[in-house]
């Protein structure tokens, strides 16, 4: 039967027919192309989602690495301030020690450095060993610190004594022989200086050593303060560059 006969018998225009059969055909010639390209589709789109997730993971690694480095830095921050204030109290009287020590030394020397050498401090030296002695810097207890029985600066006169100078060098002083009492009159008058020495710390010298522990207190607590405001920035940061990219990844 042909298509005028049909539309005929359906009481149809013919054209109708043939249009629809051509519709019906390139339809069903349409949903083939389909069909024949799904397989690389399908592979294509397969490619895009393992990209993607792999694109997710990697952001997601990125983002727990830096909080991880963020929070391994705080850890550290942390828990250097937390030993150095608990050291601060072992500080205040480890500084009392030296600050007191340091007061001693100076109070001895001070002493020691106005104690002049002269016949009258020590016994078998005149007048003119006494200005000898001068004329080689040797004028108080605080100019020599020990002697020493050496040879003669010539080679010559077997051993003679030598007085160490505080600053520095020795000398040798014609008339002064194995002369024990010059040492033991510096030794001495360096015993009743340090037996006058302050035996505790004035109450300003412990307020300044209060002050100097309480600045530091103050300084620890500034660099933990920064070191927690740091970490929430290094995790912000992070976490700005987590939802970017996730962002990047849905728009695409």
């Amino acid at each position: 039967m042909t298509d005028s006969m049909t539309a005929a018998a359906a009481g149809t225009d013919p054209a109708e027919v043939r249009a629809e059969r051509r519709r019906l055909v390139q339809a069903v010639a349409a949903h083939r192309r389909l069909l024949a390209g799904r397989p690389a589709f399908e592979r294509a789109d397969l490619r895009r989602r393992n990209r993607e997730v792999r694109d997710r993971t990697r952001a997601q690694q990125k983002h727990d690495a830096a909080v991880r480095r963020a929070d391994g830095a705080h850890r550290r921050a942390q828990e250097s301030c937390a030993r150095r204030l608990a050291a601060l109290d072992g500080s205040r009287d480890s500084r009392e020690r030296e600050a007191l020590a340091a007061l001693r030394r100076q109070f001895t020397d001070r002493a020691v450095a106005k104690s002049p050498l002269g016949p009258q401090e020590v016994n078998g030296i005149g007048d003119g060993l006494v200005r000898d002695l001068a004329a080689q810097g040797i004028r108080t207890a605080a100019d020599f610190t020990r002697i020493s029985y050496e040879k003669a600066p010539n080679g010559r006169g077997g051993t003679v004594v030598w007085i160490h100078r505080t600053r520095g060098g020795k000398v040798h002083v014609n008339g002064i022989g194995e002369h024990r009492t010059l040492m033991e009159w510096r030794d001495a008058t360096m015993a009743r200086a340090e037996a006058r020495a302050p035996q505790q710390l004035p109450a300003d010298e412990r307020m300044r050593v209060d002050q100097i522990i309480a600045e530091e207190r103050l300084y620890l607590k500034r660099e933990k303060e920064e070191a927690e405001q740091a970490a929430n920035a290094a995790r912000a940061e992070a976490g700005q560059l987590l939802a970017e990219a996730t962002a990047r990844l849905a728009a695409a």
